[in-house]
């Protein structure tokens, strides 16, 4: 597992994307950003015309693109609810989201030779992808996102609806 250095920056683009923080929108949306360049900065030399990053939707979308842009490869997207998965014809394959809980979305789809990235993992879920895992951080919170606008108890607001500024 790689889990970023905590630079005062990335430390700064933590604070901002933490369920607690109050950020919503664009300014949210560009942390994911930022923290998706800064993570695949980490990844091992890949080539960018044999890699597919996979943005699951829609809450990885931000975080991939981060990624995307830093690695200059391919970009699909895929939506667990509405899709079958499709692994892409490339050597390397990202699986992006921007939260994993349980990881379960994602083991269901992994295979040995991909890798998995996100903004933040629970901390019981990091053994199920040991060395595949790229992440910002892990945590020790569990909660399940709502339409709510506040964190309380195991219920918080969720990633996605502030990523796209619908809380």
């Amino acid at each position: 597992m790689f889990e970023l250095e905590k630079t005062e920056e990335v430390k700064e683009l933590i604070a901002i994307t933490k369920s607690d923080s109050g950020v919503s929108g664009p300014r949210l949306a560009k942390a994911h950003m930022r923290l998706g360049g800064l993570v695949a900065e980490h990844l091992p030399e890949l080539n960018p015309l044999d890699t597919t990053i996979v943005a699951i939707m829609r809450g990885g979308i931000f975080f991939a693109e981060g990624m995307y842009f830093a690695l200059g490869c391919r970009l699909e997207t895929y939506d667990p609810k509405h899709q079958k998965f499709e692994r892409p014809g490339t050597k390397n394959v990202i699986l992006v989201d921007s939260v994993i809980n349980t990881g379960k979305t994602i083991r269901d789809i992994l295979a040995p030779d991909m890798y998995v990235a996100c903004c933040v993992i629970n901390e019981r879920a990091v053994p199920a992808f040991s060395d595949m895992l790229y992440t910002a951080r892990v945590s020790r919170n569990f909660y399940v996102g709502e339409d709510v606008k506040r964190q309380s108890g195991g219920i918080g607001p969720d990633t996605t609806m502030r990523l796209f500024n619908q809380l």
